[in-house]
């Protein structure tokens, strides 16, 4: 049957350009040509033969629901396929090939294609008799015992009346982590990379704008605030403001034995109070899914006590990080709501970055730690931060900047992972109320910082290296150097297509406050009004 794929299949559209058609089905990226794929670490064309897929196999069980029988209505229909609901759950909706009625088992499908609803054979193989489909330009296979006996159809079965769905994230008992069918509308799918964009699964460029929610990685397990506002209300602050996604801080705490939340308040979060760190994690991504808010995961500290230089404590080693990060990964495969990995927040001090030595080598363990991730979830992208410094002698040389803001040695050393257009590299900027660096106090501040930026971390960008996300910068706008920092580094990201995450909603972190008053309701309209210019509510450019 190869040849009649190929007689009606093409991947002219990358043939033309140089690039080969790929051995695969599997698409990394969409554009205006078509499909693409990435065979060993080169663009490749994906056939069009690969658009015929088996609708016979239950799709909806990798996303951890049964499929429905064969009489049930559409109740929902999102980026994986059709949704309806039996026993008051969501299954998956198998579409059939039109086949006859008397011989369900359509043989053609087995090979990705539909069978015929008439008899006129075109051509036999050892597969069986074929024809040809004029509405849908495909071929089809010829059910014989339809065309030899002419059976009369039978009338269809009238859809039963599905049951009324479960709001909550419960499934068989069981809380499911964090999504329910229809929350990927907003942007469907997974993302990935293209130089220095990111795109969606449709290859359309993507702008990450949003904000750090922490508490997480602190004592608390939890999103500070949450003893005041819900968690309902909070991410319509975030929706309404115009933010398309958060960052969630963790500690590898919350996996520890007996680990639980603290400071949610029964009367504004009910729900939240007897769940698990875990869960509560679950609730804040359903959350956000169901408002068309991404999520990305920041493994912030391994302990909740405060920062540490390199990614691992004596409590808790490089296995047991890679160990938390792939049950992270495996919990949320399938989950379009969560978007990636930032591995470790700001490594630095004896974590350097092409030293070669393996326990203190920062973008040797990024590269170990992501390469693990995608073998449980090939379709996280993988967030790395800098360090704070440059070269061995980087202290003694000035070339020191902000933890986790440096990215200097990306251009010698860039990080390696095997799964390709996955790669997202973090920086971390702040301004005068953080540290008073030199560059603030020169006399041509604030024209002085774009150069800074691009040898920090902007280069990467500018040279199409890979996307950067400045996932940490903010300010307490206490006069005009702040507004003037701020203001030229929301222009300099957008001029330059540079995501960011600003820290933070939260109104209680001492050195640069947040998005919220300290009301935790009232939002600052002079921070949100500067960042706004490089916001993208619907993801888009």
């Amino acid at each position: 049957m190869s040849f009649i794929g190929k007689a009606v299949a093409s991947c002219d559209f990358a043939t033309k350009d140089g690039f080969s058609c790929c051995k695969k089905c599997d698409v990394v990226l969409v554009d205006d040509n078509g499909k693409w794929g990435v065979e060993d670490n080169q663009w490749c064309g994906i056939d069009s033969s690969c658009d015929k897929k088996d609708d016979s196999k239950c799709w909806s069980e990798a996303e951890g629901y049964p499929c429905c029988s064969s009489n049930t209505a559409v109740v929902l229909t999102d980026s994986k396929g059709k949704w309806g609901i039996e026993n008051g759950d969501w299954c998956g909706i198998i579409e059939t090939s039109t086949q006859n009625p008397n011989d369900d088992s359509c043989w053609a499908s087995g090979l990705g294609y539909k069978c015929c609803s008439g008899c006129d054979v075109i051509l036999s193989d050892s597969n069986g008799k074929w024809g040809f489909d004029f509405e849908t330009n495909d071929w089809c296979g010829i059910i014989e015992s339809k065309c030899n006996t002419q059976t009369e159809p039978t009338e269809p079965t009238e859809p039963t009346e599905p049951t009324n769905p479960d709001d909550s994230t419960s499934v068989g008992g069981q809380t499911a982590p964090g999504w329910t069918p229809g929350n990927d509308q907003v942007l469907p799918g997974y993302l990935s990379t293209k130089g220095h964009n990111i795109v969606d699964s449709k290859g359309r460029k993507v702008q990450l704008s949003g904000l750090s929610w922490f508490g997480g990685e602190t004592t608390n397990l939890s999103p500070h605030g949450l003893w005041t506002n819900s968690l309902a209300n909070f991410i319509k602050i975030v929706k309404d403001n115009g933010y398309n996604h958060l960052r969630y801080p963790w500690t590898n705490e919350m996996f520890f034995e007996g680990a639980k939340t603290q400071s949610i308040d029964q009367m504004n979060n009910p729900d939240l109070v007897d769940l698990s760190p875990l869960e509560v994690m679950d609730a804040v991504i359903n959350e956000c899914g169901k408002a068309g808010l991404k999520v990305y995961l920041d493994r912030h500290r391994p302990l909740s006590g405060g920062q540490s230089e390199l990614w691992y404590v004596d409590e808790v080693d490089e296995a047991k990080w890679i160990e938390d990060w792939q049950f992270l990964a495996k919990r949320y495969k399938g989950n379009p709501t969560v978007i990636g990995a930032d591995l470790h927040n700001e490594p630095h001090g004896k974590a350097c970055w092409g030293c070669g030595e393996e326990e203190r080598d920062w973008r040797l363990a990024a590269e170990r730690c992501g390469n693990a991730i995608h073998e449980v979830n090939p379709d996280w992208l993988i967030i790395v931060e800098g360090n704070d410094h440059y070269g061995e002698e980087g202290w003694q040389k000035g070339e020191s900047y902000w933890w986790g803001g440096m990215l200097k040695g990306v251009k010698e050393f860039p990080v390696r992972l095997n799964t390709p257009n996955k790669l997202v590299y973090s920086a971390h900027d702040y301004d005068k109320n953080v540290h008073m660096q030199d560059w603030f106090k020169e006399a041509d501040f604030p024209d002085n910082m774009p150069p800074i930026w691009d040898d920090k971390w902007g280069y990467i960008v500018k040279e199409d290296i890979a996307p950067v996300l400045i996932g940490e910068f903010g300010s307490l706008l206490r006069d005009a150097t702040d507004v003037k920092w701020l203001s030229n580094l929301i222009d300099y990201m957008k001029e330059n297509e540079v995501h960011w995450t600003f820290w933070c909603l939260n109104p209680n972190s001492g050195d640069t406050e947040g998005i919220l008053g300290y009301d935790w309701k009232t939002v600052n309209t002079k921070k949100d009004g500067i960042l706004t210019p490089g916001k993208a509510p619907n993801f888009l450019l």
